[in-house]
């Protein structure tokens, strides 16, 4: 790869085209090196890089990652990628190189969610104690960023929230993890882990709806938003709490709403038959270009999701940068269920 900008070219241009030729590099290493490393052991997997593949040559400039102006989100406010988001410029710098470079991983591979208890001294005007709400996040995130994602969320429905940190293992191990989410291995450690932490919160939920009234019950709820890959582990999740708890009432009080989500189905595996279980309420948002978007919950479409899809025009991947901004100004449309939760507002309102 040559990164020398031509003679003339403004600063901007320069960036422009390095960026969009490391995107495509680490792409298509990825996949190679992905492919190869899965090609005598998984089968199924390796037929869905053939599709990834495909889908991939789809990337033919950088604004379907970093939208239309990919310098934007390194300076704008809030934005996952602008070093006043964090703590200190180390932090900031690491956070980055997570995101988009491959980097060694190390043997012990890290397969548990771990939980990032909301920042401390954080004061809310709207109190709502019967309500949980957790974020889960995509691949390539450590756990700064995601606090980052987190405290965007919680600022914007003004409620605690907890990370469900999905560890980073290195660009290509994630990558190799969201396939398995969405191939023959559904049932990943990872998706183990969120199962376990989502289910004792309904079960803490469910004695505290032992004191509460009708009204109370209704406030009783467990809320997980999710992200890119985060997005197929709840998938999975929800498949596996309901193979697991299949007609519990106790499912009514989780609800998930995923931003440009990977999954292909939701919840994982379909069956045709899924109705007659209460699947939980969610909804789902996504930017028509989105890359990410569109070889999943776009190109899964309506008839294996369950709960409305609400796309925006615009490209895009970024959760901070690219969605929740858009998101709290209502450009996904104001009638959502959880555009109605904005400024504290609850869910038994």
């Amino acid at each position: 790869m040559t990164f020398m900008a031509e003679k003339g070219n403004s600063k901007s241009e320069y960036v422009r085209g390095m960026g969009e030729k490391i995107v495509k590099y680490l792409w298509w290493a990825g996949l190679k090196k992905a492919a190869t490393s899965m090609e005598n052991r998984l089968p199924k997997p390796k037929q869905l890089l053939t599709e990834f593949q495909k889908g991939l040559a789809e990337i033919s400039s950088l604004h379907k990652v970093l939208g239309g102006n990919p310098l934007s989100p390194f300076y704008a406010e809030d934005s996952e990628l602008n070093s006043k988001s964090y703590d200190s410029k180390l932090s900031h710098k690491e956070a980055v190189l997570n995101f988009f470079f491959d980097h060694e991983t190390p043997d012990d591979k890290e397969d548990q969610i771990v939980p990032l208890l909301p920042q401390e001294g954080r004061k809310y005007s709207h109190k709502t104690p019967n309500e949980s709400w957790f974020f889960l996040n995509g691949i390539g995130t450590n756990e700064d960023m995601a606090r980052v994602n987190a405290r965007m969320i919680s600022d914007i429905f003004k409620r605690p929230v907890t990370a469900l940190h999905n560890p980073t293992n290195g660009f290509i191990h994630d990558l190799v993890e969201v396939l398995n989410g969405r191939g023959s291995c559904r049932k990943t450690e990872i998706a183990h882990s969120a199962k376990e932490q989502i289910w004792q919160q309904l079960l803490k939920i469910k004695a505290n709806m032992k004191d509460a009234g009708s009204v109370g019950r209704k406030e009783c709820k467990v809320v997980v938003i999710a992200h890119s890959q985060g997005g197929i582990i709840m998938s999975n999740v929800i498949g596996m709490l309901l193979d697991e708890h299949p007609g519990d009432p106790l499912l009514d009080q989780l609800e998930v709403y995923t931003f440009a989500s990977a999954h292909t189905e939701f919840p994982s595996p379909w069956h045709q038959d899924r109705t007659k279980y209460d699947v939980p309420f969610c909804e789902h948002f996504a930017n028509d270009e989105d890359f990410v978007a569109r070889i999943g919950v776009i190109n899964g479409g309506s008839k294996k999701t369950t709960g409305q899809i609400y796309l925006k025009e615009g490209a895009g991947h970024l959760l901070n940068c690219h969605y929740l901004r858009d998101f709290a100004k209502g450009r996904y449309g104001k009638d959502s269920r959880l555009y109605s939760l904005c400024n504290g507002k609850r869910l038994s309102d």
